[in-house]
């Protein structure tokens, strides 16, 4: 006697299809993340020495001389007492400089005199020769 059911339904989703959505999705993100930006886009100066370096904090300097700390827009007087209190409690004292090739030397000076004053270490943003 067989009390066993010959009427099994098997649910079998398409593997394929599931697989072709995460591998397109996976190209999107990876596109997606070398688009993106730290800070405002700059014209960086180009040299054909330097090594990429993390900081704990980025300022950024535009053409038209508007002054960002961390993509957050605020006046040039304001940049000090800012970065005061984010690096006061970071055992890393880098901060880079993304300054547009065309701003004035002297506003890149009196930023870059502020940092050293302060025991910050500066390094200047730059992108190589080709």
């Amino acid at each position: 006697m067989n009390l066993k059911s010959n009427n099994k339904i098997h649910i079998e989703g398409g593997m394929s299809a599931l697989s072709d959505i995460i591998f397109m999705l996976l190209i999107f993100f990876v596109i997606a993340s070398s688009l993106a930006v730290n800070g405002e886009q700059v014209n960086l100066p180009k040299t054909s020495t330097g090594t990429p370096s993390q900081s704990t904090v980025t300022v950024t300097i535009t053409r038209d001389l508007r002054y960002l700390v961390d993509n957050y827009e605020m006046n040039k007087d304001e940049v000090e007492t800012h970065l005061q209190g984010i690096l006061a409690n970071s055992n890393d004292k880098k901060v880079i400089l993304n300054v547009d090739r065309d701003v004035p030397t002297g506003e890149t000076i009196e930023l870059f005199s502020i940092l050293k004053k302060n025991n910050w270490q500066p390094f200047i943003a730059t992108k190589p020769k080709e």
